[in-house]
């Protein structure tokens, strides 16, 4: 089933910022690299003889005065406009001597191997050509698979709203002017629209209700319209309705609300899963349901009821599989999106973090620990289908900075968000500073994220880490 694809084309983020002496040496900083040679290339010259003539062609160019080139002052450009005319017209007069000097896939390589994805950026949106090389998903997917997707913030979802708070980068900035939060690029509907989850750069919508206790369904008007966006890129895509065959059973129970989460459906980032799970009465059977965007249908998986499954909250994903944490303490209920089968993990409490391990596979859990007044980060794991006698592995305790009170909020792609308070600060008390930060959990380097003012001990927001590549050199999965 095709999914319906509707967007709008905002302005590039990065705007150009060469000039040609630029152009020239990111090409020579390249051609020192070892490059192949070209397959009956248009070009003879050995890899010193090109560089060198390349920048002879390039010096014949009258320079530009462009923000950010050495030993040229003028005012700076916001990364989110465009170049001054007269900029433009010499980094595309530039590109045009690039391309007709070199072979296609000796461009490719050189391009492939700019360290500074900023230059990379620009030089996408130097000249079309150039465009059209590194927007490729051949490349990208090279690109994508030699640096590691930029942390720009993040998201927060608190009741029906989302906002993004920016690291302190330009290029995070940038995101922030150019995202549209308030969903506004959505189509209307009658019903109005809700945000029900925002994960990995994308927020789900769906259709609102005019209650929040649902009659037994009866028809399709109960089960609400779902959108996936992309809010930086003001794209969204409508997941298909969930087949009447496998609602028959959900049809005739009153159901209380939806529970959704959105999930990614692969490693690369390319594809999604939507979960979707009527909330029933206590003495029903669990239903869950999950939309896969790459084989573009729904399936259910159904399990009977249980003491366990009375109260299901707080969904999250891991390595393939979703969970939920249960009224008992210390049990998970997982599902396994591809077998489509439910299963029990046990945890030694609910007050913990839980994601990804490392290791694909494992399950880890997250405690903020005082050890002798030192507060630190005690990370555990076991494997997600070990067993119930399986014991959880002590992987590693990390010591967090001195003079801050901490709390672990949320594991997400590898990084680890922490909270933090300085001295003797309350949480619950409204107008305090919250300090975030994030743990990468390969180089175990604590690094300060952004800040927000508390509004005390009832606001409770979901945030959740946004790292993407920013356009023109990311790859959506919608």
């Amino acid at each position: 089933m095709q999914l319906a694809r509707e967007l709008d084309r905002p302005a590039p983020l990065i705007s150009t910022g060469y000039s040609v002496q630029r152009v020239g040496e990111l090409t020579n900083q390249a051609m020192k690299q070892d490059l192949p040679r070209p397959k009956g290339g248009r070009s003879s010259f050995g890899c010193e003889d090109l560089s060198d003539t390349m920048q002879d062609q390039l010096l014949l160019v009258p320079e530009v005065a462009v923000a950010g080139t050495a030993g040229i002052h003028s005012p700076p450009l916001d990364p989110i406009h465009s170049p001054p005319p007269v900029a433009g017209a010499a980094a595309g007069m530039a590109c045009s001597l690039l391309l007709t000097i070199l072979p296609e896939e000796l461009v490719v390589e050189i391009l492939i191997r700019l360290t500074d994805l900023a230059d990379l950026a620009r030089a996408a949106s130097a000249c079309k050509p150039l465009r059209r090389l590194i927007t490729s998903r051949a490349f990208l997917a090279r690109l994508h698979a030699l640096h590691a997707k930029p942390l720009l913030g993040l998201l927060l979802l608190e009741r029906d709203r989302c906002g993004f708070l920016p690291a302190a980068t330009a290029v995070a900035a940038a995101v922030a002017r150019a995202s549209d939060f308030a969903f506004s690029f959505l189509p209307d509907h009658a019903a109005g629209w809700r945000l029900r989850d925002v994960r990995h750069g994308l927020a789900l919508l769906s259709s609102s209700s005019s209650s929040s206790y649902l009659s037994p369904l009866g028809d399709r008007g109960f089960f609400p319209d779902v959108v996936v966006c992309d809010p930086m890129r003001r794209r969204h895509v409508r997941v298909p309705p969930i087949p009447d065959d496998l609602t028959a059973g959900v049809r005739r129970i009153a159901v209380e609300h939806f529970d959704y989460l959105l999930a990614p459906a692969g490693r690369d980032g390319s594809s999604f899963r939507v979960v979707c799970r009527p909330k029933l009465p206590k003495q029903c059977d669990v239903t869950v349901f999950v939309f896969s965007s790459g084989a573009a249908f729904w399936r259910a998986a159904v399990l009977d009821a249980c003491a366990a499954t009375e109260k299901l909250f707080l969904p999250q994903s891991v390595h393939g599989y979703v969970y939920w944490r249960t009224h008992s303490s210390g049990t998970l209920l997982m599902l396994d999106t591809r077998d489509m089968d439910f299963f029990f993990v046990n945890i030694q409490t609910n007050k913990c973090v839980i994601g990804e391990a490392e290791e694909v596979g494992r399950l880890a859990v997250f405690n903020t620990i005082v050890d002798v007044g030192v507060h630190k980060v005690e990370i555990l794991s076991k494997a997600i289908r070990g067993g119930a006698d399986e014991p959880w592995r002590h992987d590693r305790t990390i010591p967090l900075l001195p003079g801050y009170k901490w709390r672990a909020a949320r594991m997400a792609e590898g990084y680890l968000l922490l909270h933090g308070i300085v001295g003797n600060n309350s949480w619950s008390t409204p107008g305090i500073q919250l300090q975030h930060f994030t743990l990468d959990l390969k180089t175990l380097k604590l690094e300060s994220l952004c800040d927000s003012i508390s509004r005390g001990r009832h606001h409770h927001p979901q945030f959740d880490l946004y790292r993407s590549f920013p356009p023109p050199l990311s790859l959506s999965s919608i």
